[in-house]
């Protein structure tokens, strides 16, 4: 199959990208400038699934037609509105009648998001959602990856035997979000907050249960059910000013701590971060913090040496954006 006079290249607005998951969990992505295989290596790398990175769209096509396309998906970030553009989707419906094509774009709804399903498309995601979309539709979508995260509802067993399950923070957790941090003890409050604070304040709990992805963003740990929903865990990240640059924060209740419920949060919150576009998360920890420098040691984060928040303090930094296979 031609390209239909599409390059691949960051120039043509009919076409920006192109993902397939391949069977042995390969990613393949058409991405001259790298904009979206980054933080799909940062996000997917870490659940084993390897993401190969083609200049355009026939060295893609023979990479699927020598591996095959079974149990694979495709993700499609274009124009609905580009005839071009659909032109390529139904040249790849024709030429991959079973596979799922996901259609990714700024706007996916009403009659570009019906030209789209027309050409070929599965479904269609919006690129504000995909965040959470994401991670939800490639599990359904492709067989025997289960371990991808999904944000909305994850739920693990800890060694007490007890369900907890994770999710996004949501207004409506205000109340939960402020019981949590009154029932902190003082030294936890001191190492999150730095301070012995009692309660937020109203404008940050408003702020803590509204972020505003992918500027700012908070997945919590809950246990029991309806009434008896209790947030026992959080975090979250925060702009910090600097473009593509977030500050993350997590903090787990005391009776609940060594449990692996921060390790857990982490993780999300750096696909998450990833999905969104950042290059950076970055935290300052109090050096007696010691159990939760091992944490994020372990997840890779580096200290920054370059910077002097005093002696009791260390910035810690994790670079999300990294080399792409070719």
């Amino acid at each position: 199959m031609s390209s239909a006079g599409v390059r691949g290249d960051s120039t043509n607005p009919a076409f920006t990208g192109v993902m397939a998951v391949a069977a042995e969990n390969n990613v393949h992505v058409i991405d001259p400038d790298q904009m979206m295989s980054r933080p799909l290596a940062a996000l997917l790398g870490g659940y084993g699934i390897n993401v190969r990175r083609h200049a355009d769209i026939e060295a893609f096509l023979g990479a699927a037609t020598e591996q095959g396309v079974e149990n694979s998906c495709l993700l499609l970030e274009l124009d609905p509105g580009s005839d071009e553009a659909l032109s390529l989707l139904r040249a790849l419906r024709n030429q991959f009648q079973q596979l799922p094509i996901v259609v990714m774009g700024e706007s996916v709804h009403g009659d570009l998001g019906a030209r789209a399903r027309e050409a070929g498309a599965t479904d269609l995601i919006e690129r504000s959602l995909v965040s959470a979309y994401l991670f939800n539709r490639l599990s359904e979508l492709l067989p025997g990856v289960g371990n991808l995260p999904a944000i909305e509802t994850v739920v693990m067993e800890i060694d007490r035997g007890e369900q907890v399950t994770f999710r996004m923070i949501h207004p409506e957790d205000a109340g939960i979000e402020q019981a949590f941090v009154a029932g902190l003890s003082e030294k936890s409050k001191y190492m999150r907050f730095f301070s012995g604070m009692h309660e937020l304040p109203d404008h940050v709990l408003k702020e803590f249960t509204s972020p505003c992805f992918p500027l700012s963003f908070a997945v919590i740990a809950i246990v029991g059910e309806g009434d008896e929903e209790k947030q026992i865990g959080v975090a979250r990240w925060a702009p910090t000013g600097t473009e593509g640059v977030a500050e993350f924060a997590v903090v787990v209740a005391d009776e609940y701590q060594g449990q692996g419920i921060a390790s857990r949060l982490m993780r999300l919150l750096i696909a998450a971060a990833a999905v969104g576009g950042l290059s950076r998360l970055e935290g300052l920890i109090l050096r007696e913090n010691v159990a939760m420098l091992a944490m994020v040691r372990k997840m890779g984060f580096t200290v920054c040496p370059e910077h002097d928040a005093g002696p009791s303090v260390a910035l810690y930094v994790k670079k999300l954006r990294g080399p792409i296979d070719s």
